[in-house]
């Protein structure tokens, strides 16, 4: 899968530097605190010389690494935190593999040092970053999540649309007006769409829902993923009136293909799709999504 199929929110909790900062404080307060316990035992229990460099490099060695994975798990978390029911598989096997990335580099240190053989090195060091990976997320979910309630996204949607449009409206009108040129059918019945490398023409009548990814729209139709340059509120004006209906800021879905409305205790909802797709509906938008199924 291409990286243009996967892309990153267009709102973040915090600047990815906060990711960095964040991973050298938590993980530099850790190091230095267990390279002080490492001494100080060396002086009471083992009664030997302190070597606090020695201490230093035992510790880097089985933590440091983390330095630099650490980010890399917020990125993803934040990535992934608003498509959970989507995309869990995803980030669990990201997760996966950062751990046993992380793993691989004391192992390494230990076959080249010849202190312990493969096999007892992963053995130790493996259950050890699976607790890790639990304890980034419990500083990633406290420090760097976005904290907005529901109502507080609510009340800011029509402002980021509005700016949105604004601030797009003349490279997207470009856009528009190739894809009317070359669609063969009426406006609006086909769409020129990205594909990873390439560029095709989808059924406007497939289209199962939209979403918001940045400068881009994700074009889910009949299950296949597509980008296509252009702000979510305009894309919407350019669909045809009545088939698709608005449930999040980020989110636009066709009438036909929701399946079920569930509530939430926080006033929100989650719309679940034909295609098996979840999707969150934003406070404001399930109102009007409640009365336009009850005149259905």
């Amino acid at each position: 899968m291409s990286a243009r199929a996967l892309p990153m929110p267009r709102q973040m909790a915090w600047p990815l530097s906060s990711d960095i900062k964040t991973s050298l404080l938590c993980w530099g307060a850790f190091i230095v605190l267990l390279t002080c316990y490492c001494t100080v035992y060396q002086i009471v229990v083992d009664r030997t010389p302190a070597n606090l460099s020695g201490s230093f490099s035992h510790v880097f060695k089985n933590w440091g690494i983390w330095l630099l994975t650490t980010p890399a798990v917020f990125a993803a978390l934040r990535k992934y935190s608003s498509k959970w029911h989507e995309r869990a598989v995803e980030l669990a096997a990201f997760v996966t593999l950062i751990v046993f990335i992380s793993a691989a580099v004391p192992v390494a240190i230990d076959l080249l040092t010849n202190a312990r053989d493969a096999a007892t090195s992963l053995m130790i060091f493996l259950p050890r970053y699976v607790a890790v990976a639990g304890v980034v997320y419990l500083v990633w979910y406290v420090f760097l999540r976005d904290r907005r309630s529901p109502a507080e996204t609510d009340q800011t949607d029509e402002v980021v649309d509005a700016v949105e449009v604004a601030s797009s409206r003349v490279e997207a009108a470009p856009r528009v007006a190739a894809v009317r040129e070359i669609a063969s059918e009426p406006p609006a019945a086909t769409l020129l769409v990205s594909k990873g490398a390439h560029q095709c023409l989808i059924q406007v009548s497939r289209i199962e829902c939209v979403s918001a990814a940045g400068n881009y729209v994700e074009i889910i139709e009949r299950g296949q993923r597509y980008l296509m340059r252009a702000p979510l509120k305009q894309l919407e004006a350019e669909l045809p009136p009545g088939q698709f209906i608005r449930i999040h800021r980020s989110h636009l879905v066709r009438r036909d293909e929701i399946e079920l409305i569930k509530n939430q205790p926080s006033g929100s909802g989650i719309v679940q799709l034909r295609g098996g797709h979840v999707l969150p509906v934003s406070k404001k938008h399930k109102q009007a999504l409640q009365r336009l199924r009850a005149v259905e």
